[in-house]
This record gives C-alpha cells, structure tokens and sequence, in this order.
C-alpha cells in the first residue's frame, strides 16, 4: 500500500467518524454561523449610523501652497480623531494619485484644498475644499469630519460662520436669493459683534462632550459647519448595501472559527492516542507519514466545508459579495485552510495531553484573532512599529487582509497585496505541516 492510498482511506475513515456524531457536526457548523450573525447584525446596526471610531486616516493634497493652506494642514495634524496623511517630512501627493487611493480602496478620505484657498479665507468666502471619500467608511467618517471641523474653525477664526450657515439653508432647500440675503446678514451681524465685542470670541463647544437631552445635535451639522464639496468613490463592483463592518465581522468570524473547528478535528490524534487506536495504525502495513498525512487531509476538507457554509451564509444574508470573484475566494480558501490545519496538526503533535491541546490552542487562537483583527479593525489602533510587527506576525492578519482585500477592495488574486498574503500562509502551511510530522516522529515513533 503506497502513501496516498493509505492516506485517503484514512481520511475516509475519518470524514464517516466525523459525520457519524451528528450532533457535534452540527455544532461545529451553527456556533460559527451564530457568531456571524450576532457580529454582524451588531455591526450593522451599531455602527451603520456613522458613529465615531477614536481616529480616522485622512490624507491630504494642498494645491494651494499659501500660508493659509500651509497653517491648515498644521491644524488638521493636531486633531484629536484623526491621523494625517501623508506623514510629516514624507513628500507630498498630488490630487489625482489620492483620489485613485480611493477608488482602488488604499484610503478611504482625501482632502483637496484647491488652489485659492487662502484668498477666500482672506474674503470670507467660499474656499475651494474638496472630501474625497469612501461612502462605506461611515464609521471614520464621522470622525474624518470631526477633526477638520476643528483645523477649519481654528484657521478661519469663525469668520466663515455666514457662509457655513449659507451652505446649510441650501442643502435645506432655501431658495438662492433668500440664502443670499441671509448670508449677508449674518455678515452684518459679525461686524456689529466684532467692532462692539471686544475682540473676545465664544469657546468653541467640545465635540466630544454629548449634547444635553433634548437638546441640539450636532452631529447632524458635522458635514455642513465646513464649507466643503464632498465627492464619493465607490469601488464599481463593490455591492451598494455592503458597510467595512459587515465585511469585517464576516471575514474575522470566518477566519476565527475555522481555527477553532480544526482544532477540534486536529485533536483527534489525541483521542485516537488514548483510545489505543493509533498503536493498531502504527503496526499496519502502510508508511508511518500516511497517518500525519491523512490527519491533514481529514481537516482540509472539513476546513473547506466550513468555509463553504459560512462564506455561503454571510452572502445570502448581508450579500457581503463572496462569490464575486470565484478563482480569488478558492485561493484564498486553499491558502487559509491549509494554514490553520498546519496550526492544528502542529498543537496536537506537541501537546501531551487533550487538556492541554485545548487550553494552548484557545489561548492562541483568541490572542491571534484580537492581534490580526478578527474582532475589529485592527486599523483604528495607532500603532508603534514593534505594534504593528506583533499584529503582522499572526496568521490571522494575513488572512484578514487577503479576504477584506478581495471583499471590500475588490482586489483578484494576482494582485501584490494578496500574493504575498497567499505566499505567507502557504509558507507557514509548508513549515508548520514539517514541523508536525517531525514532531509526530519524535513522539510517537521514537523507539
């Protein structure tokens, strides 16, 4: 009997043990599909309104290049949500190459300050401002709008108040000479308050303090307190009703779960260990790796069932847009699957004990999926570089980026991004799956 004829009669054996318990079967799949649900459902609703994530990336293109401009730019690094792109010292972008971030999906907010921006400071008039923005990114929007409104009052000094109210009447449906006329007056009004106010302006209010209860909201004046055009740029084969979130909580539930059924399929070598089937397996006619080898078939393929059966749901209930791209899905799926069945393989061969495979394995698992973002955007977390190495050095970051790259960006395989992903999980596949069988040898066939 060669090596993979035993193997896959191995692995039948294995796939009818596993389908026999069909309780367990079916909790393998409900408790991953129940978590998507609630995740998801969470998300959306939660954070679907727009709510404020603690900061946002914001790259900025000034076409302007005056000292009004210039000061801007100052203003909005020192904004409390949001963090400004591209960093201090590095060379500027121009417009064009910003807004194609957009639209490819490597940013999410561009601000344009066109040319003449200082001159209608100067005038209190209209400045030429532009958002650029990704209308799925509700949550960083509202903390995109927060922090410029703060640079653009702090550089304006509230003498752009008439226009800001202007532009609000107008999107309220005003005609354009009543605005005009209540424009003017408001100008008017700010003469009178600067001659005879003693040059003393009102403290801003706070926009983290909450309003009072049944008070005003400003959270509905965010977008209209800077008088800005805003511009969105939607990916064309992205679905319409998809949000970052509901992509996120599909993607990171997937990723996470599937480590979790794998350990359970991996551990029992373990069972089979303690139950002394293993030393009838050891004593057949078959190579000794057919065993290590047939485990590993055994589950891949349920890796690939789980997967099937999530990415399936979260299509048909949130239309997250899975089987857009079929080829790029299947490599992804290969890729991950493998990966987490080598991590499988690996804590059941080095674990002495099915305790002890459970406690280390949820250990890691719950730690990878926080560290790779599985629970939420690793992204809102500002990181310092040995940060971002830690969150870079878990499985489960390259697999998050490769399946939120082809849901929200749209990206094929062949692209860069996910082939390097592709090629750090097939090369811990390779290692980690080495490393099993050379710890399996060790334990089990030693003497």
């Amino acid at each position: 009997m060669n090596l993979w004829t035993a193997a896959l009669q191995l692995l039948q054996k294995d796939l009818r043990l596993y389908f026999r318990d069909r309780a367990g079967m079916v909790l393998g799949f409900l408790l991953p599909v129940g978590l998507v649900t609630v995740f998801g459902y969470v998300m959306q609703v939660a954070f679907g309104g727009g709510s404020a994530m603690p900061k946002a990336e914001l790259w900025v293109a000034d076409e302007d290049g005056s000292a009004a401009s210039v000061d801007f730019v100052a203003q909005l690094r020192k904004a409390d949500t949001i963090v400004l792109r591209p960093k201090t010292g590095s060379p500027p972008e121009p417009a064009a190459a910003l807004r194609d971030k957009v639209r490819d999906g490597d940013a999410h907010h561009v601000l344009v300050i066109g040319v003449g921006f200082g001159d209608a400071l100067a005038r209190a008039a209209k400045p030429p401002l532009e958002m650029v923005r990704d209308p799925g990114r509700q949550m960083e929007d509202y903390a995109v709008q927060i922090g410029v409104m703060q640079a653009f009052l702090a550089v304006s000094e509230g003498r752009l108040w008439p226009v800001t109210m202007g532009e609000t009447m107008r999107g309220l449906g005003m005609s354009a000479p009543f605005t005009e006329r209540l424009v003017g007056l408001g100008r008017d009004m700010q003469g009178l308050i600067e001659k005879f106010g003693g040059g003393e302006e009102p403290a801003a209010r706070d926009p983290a303090v909450p309003a009072r209860p049944g008070g005003f909201d400003l959270r509905s004046m965010f977008t209209t307190m800077v008088p800005m055009t805003t511009t969105d740029v939607t990916p064309p084969a992205r679905p319409k009703q998809l949000s970052y979130q509901v992509a996120q909580s599909v993607a990171g539930m997937a990723v996470m779960m599937l480590m979790f059924g794998l350990m359970a399929c991996s551990t029992t070598l373990l069972q089979e260990r303690d139950q002394g089937t293993l030393r009838r397996l050891l004593v057949a006619r078959m190579p000794r790796g057919a065993i290590v080898l047939g485990k590993f078939l055994f589950c891949f393929v349920v890796g690939l069932l789980q997967m099937a059966v999530l990415f399936g749901y979260g299509e048909l209930v949130f239309g997250v847009g899975c089987f857009r791209d079929p080829l790029t899905l299947l490599m992804l799926t290969l890729a991950w699957a493998a990966c987490a069945t080598s991590f499988g393989m690996l804590i059941a061969v080095a674990a002495k004990t099915g305790k002890q495979a459970e406690g280390l394995s949820t250990l890691l698992i719950l730690l990878m999926a926080a560290l790779g973002g599985c629970w939420f955007p690793i992204q809102i977390a500002q990181l310092p570089w040995y940060g971002e190495l830690v969150t870079q050095s878990t499985l489960t970051w390259w697999a998050m980026t490769g399946f939120q790259g082809m849901f929200w960006q749209q990206l094929s395989w062949t692209h860069p991004t996910l082939l390097l992903c592709l090629a750090v999980q097939w090369g811990f596949a390779l290692l980690g799956g080495g490393a099993a069988l050379w710890l399996f040898r060790r334990r089990y066939l030693r003497g």
